[in-house]
C-alpha cells in the first residue's frame, strides 16, 4: 500500500522538531581525554582544553574603590573583594604587585606600582546594560607615582590557543591596555610575546597587534613584527564600546579578530614556547604610553574571557606529541580528521551559529558512549538519519 505523497515532508518535519534548542555543555575544562574543541577561522582548528570566565553577575560588585595614594601601601594592598581570594580565581590568575624601580630612567620616567587595589569587580551603573558587573583593571596618576594593574595566568604552559574577551577601554590619555601571551627570557631579544595593545592617547579606533620582539639585537624596529589595525573596517566602532577581541595563536601565525572580523595576521616571530597570559592597564610615562596627567585614570573592563587551548603539560590531554633532544614533550596544534584520530573522538564547537557564549556545542561523538542529557541536541539530530533510512527501507520515500 502506497503512503500519501506528503509523508516525506512529515517525516522530515518530525525529525527536525526533535532537535532541542539548547545544544550546549557548561564544563570549563576538558570533558575527557578524547575531547577537543573546534574554532572557526580560515580553517577549522582543534584544541584540547576549554575554559570560560564570566564576570557579568558577581555578588558584591563595587563602585570605584578609593585610590591608595601611598606607593608602599598600594604595593601591599589587600584584595578588593573576597572573590579574588577564592580558589576559583587564584587557580587561574595571580594579581601582581611589582614595581619598575629597576628600570626607572629617561625612557621610563614615572615610578609605576602594581596594586591589588586596582583590580576589582565593578558594578554596572548603566540602566541599559545587559550585565550586572565586570572585571576592571585600573591605572591612576598620583603626584609621586602611577598605580597600575596586572593579572598573570597561574598557568605558564599555554601552547597555542584561541583567546576571546568581551572588553572595552575608557579613560584619560597616557595609558596602555595590554592583552598578550608571554614567554620570559633573560635576553630581551629572546622574549616571546603576542600582543593586543590599546593606547588611550591614540585615535579610538586604532589597535596595535604585535609578535614580540619587534626590535632586533641592534635596537632597530622590525616592521614585519607589528600591525597597526583598527577596531572595525567601516570606522563605526571604537575601543570605548564593548567589543569581542580575539587572538588565535597558531603554529605558524598569529591572527587577530575584533567582533568576528579579521583585522591582522602575522607569520613573523610567532611564539614557539609555552607561555603565560597577561592582562594589564599601565603607564610609565615613557614614549609608548605617554605621560598621564596627574589625578587622571584609565580602565580596561572585561565582561567575560573565553579560552580554547593546548598545553605543554603531559597531563593536558591528547594532542600530538613531539619530543625534543632534551626530552621535553611539546604539544602542537593539529587539524584532526573526525573519527580517525583517537585523541579527538568527541568534538565541541566554540563558534557555532546559534550557540551561547560560554557553552560549546557538541558536534560529534565517536566514542560509542551514551550521551548525557546536556548532549540532548545531538541525540535529537540522530532522529534525522534514522527516520530517513527507515523510510527508504520500507519504501516510504
Amino acid at each position: 500500500m502506497l503512503l500519501p505523497s506528503p509523508l516525506p515532508s512529515i517525516i522530515l518535519l518530525f525529525a527536525f522538531t526533535h532537535i532541542p534548542s539548547t545544544p550546549a555543555i557548561t564544563s570549563s575544562s576538558t570533558k575527557n581525554c578524547y575531547s577537543c574543541y573546534r574554532t572557526n577561522g580560515s580553517a577549522p582548528l582543534y584544541f584540547t582544553h576549554y575554559k570560560f570566565q564570566d564576570f557579568r553577575d558577581i555578588a558584591g560588585a563595587l563602585d570605584l574603590p578609593p585610590l591608595i595614594t601611598n606607593a608602599s601601601l598600594a604595593t601591599n594592598a589587600s584584595a578588593t573583594l573576597s572573590f579574588f581570594e577564592d580558589e576559583t580565581w587564584k587557580s587561574e590568575w595571580v594579581v601582581q604587585n611589582w614595581n619598575n624601580t629597576d628600570s626607572l630612567g629617561k625612557d621610563t620616567p614615572v615610578f609605576m606600582v602594581n596594586t591589588a587595589n586596582n583590580v576589582y569587580i565593578e558594578r554596572s551603573n548603566s540602566s541599559s546594560s545587559s550585565h550586572q558587573s565586570h572585571l576592571t583593571l585600573r591605572t591612576a596618576r598620583h603626584p609621586t607615582f602611577q598605580s597600575v594593574a596586572e593579572i598573570v595566568s597561574f598557568s605558564k604552559s599555554y601552547h597555542q590557543l584561541s583567546l576571546r574577551l568581551l572588553a572595552r577601554v575608557i579613560g584619560s590619555p597616557g595609558a596602555c591596555a595590554g592583552i598578550f601571551t608571554y614567554h620570559a627570557s633573560s635576553i630581551p631579544s629572546s622574549v616571546q610575546e603576542a600582543d593586543i595593545e590599546i593606547l588611550t592617547s591614540d585615535p579610538r579606533n586604532r589597535v596595535h597587534f604585535t609578535n614580540q620582539p619587534f626590535v632586533n639585537a641592534a635596537g632597530n624596529d622590525v616592521p614585519q613584527a607589528t600591525v597597526n589595525g583598527t577596531v572595525s573596517s567601516d570606522g563605526r566602532r571604537d575601543w570605548t564600546a564593548w567589543n569581542v577581541f580575539r587572538f588565535d595563536w597558531e603554529e605558524k601565525r598569529s591572527v587577530w579578530f575584533i567582533d568576528g572580523e579579521k583585522v591582522a595576521e602575522l607569520a613573523f616571530h610567532v611564539p614557539r614556547d609555552p607561555s603565560a597570559l597577561i592582562l594589564n592597564m599601565w603607564s610609565d610615562g615613557g614614549v609608548w604610553t605617554g605621560e598621564m596627567d596627574r589625578f587622571e585614570q584609565a580602565y580596561l573592563q572585561i565582561q567575560w574571557i573565553e579560552l580554547v587551548y593546548n598545553t605543554s603539560s603531559v597531563k593536558a590531554g591528547r594532542a600530538n606529541e613531539e619530543r625534543s633532544e632534551s626530552g621535553e614533550v611539546s604539544r602542537s596544534l593539529e587539524k584532526r580528521t573526525l573519527g580517525h584520530e583517537k585523541g579527538c573522538e568527541v568534538v565541541y564547537g566554540v563558534d557555532e551559529m546559534g550557540g551561547e557564549i560560554g557553552t560549546p556545542v557538541l558536534l560529534f561523538n565517536n566514542t560509542g558512549v551514551a550521551m548525557s542529557v546536556k548532549d540532548e541536541a545531538v541525540r535529537g539530530m540522530i532522529w534525522i538519519p534514522l527516520v530517513l533510512v527507515g523510510g527508504l527501507v520500507f519504501g516510504y520515500l
